[in-house]
C-alpha cells in the first residue's frame, strides 16, 4: 500500500482553494446540509430516525492481524447460540417500539388538527360576537349622546 502524503494533499487544497479564490466568508457550517441524528433535531425528526434505525447488526466485520481475526470468529461462532437471540428479539422490540412512536405521533397531530380547527371555529364566533357588541356600544354610546344633548 502506498503511503499518503497528507502535506502533499493539503497543498494541493490550498492551491485550489486560492485558483477558485474562494474565502471563508463564503461558506459556513450551516450551509451544508447533512442529516442530523435524533439528538437535538425536531419530534418529527426523532420518530424518522427512530423508525429508520431500529435495527441492530449482531457482528462487526474483523479486519487486522489475520490469526486474531480467525479465534475472533470462532469465538463468534461458539457463542452465536447465546447472542443472536438477544440481538433478535432487541430488534423485534425496536421494530414495534418505533411502529407504537409513530403511530402516536401520527394520532396526535390528527388530533392536533383537530383542535385546531375546532379553535379557529370558535375564533370567528367570538370574533363574530364581538363586532356584534361593539356595534350595539356604538349605538348605545350615540343614543347616550342624543338624549344628553
Amino acid at each position: 500500500m502506498d503511503n499518503i502524503n497528507i502535506e502533499q494533499i493539503m497543498a494541493d487544497i490550498k492551491r485550489e482553494i486560492k485558483e477558485k479564490g474562494l474565502t471563508s466568508d463564503m461558506l459556513s457550517f450551516e450551509d451544508i446540509p447533512y442529516k442530523k441524528t435524533a439528538q437535538g433535531g425536531s419530534p418529527a425528526e426523532a420518530v424518522d430516525y427512530v423508525t429508520s434505525h431500529y435495527y441492530v447488526q449482531p457482528y462487526q466485520e474483523f479486519t487486522g492481524n489475520p490469526v486474531k481475526v480467525f479465534f475472533k470468529k470462532a469465538l463468534r461462532k461458539v457463542m452465536r447460540f447465546y447472542v443472536d437471540p438477544i440481538v433478535m428479539e432487541q430488534n423485534d422490540f425496536n421494530a414495534n417500539t418505533a411502529i407504537a412512536i409513530k403511530a402516536i405521533s401520527e394520532d396526535k397531530s390528527k388530533d392536533m388538527n383537530s383542535r385546531v380547527e375546532t379553535l379557529e371555529i370558535v375564533n370567528k364566533e367570538l370574533v363574530k360576537r364581538l363586532d356584534k357588541l361593539e356595534h350595539e356600544n356604538a349605538e348605545l354610546r350615540s343614543i347616550i349622546a342624543k338624549e344628553q344633548a
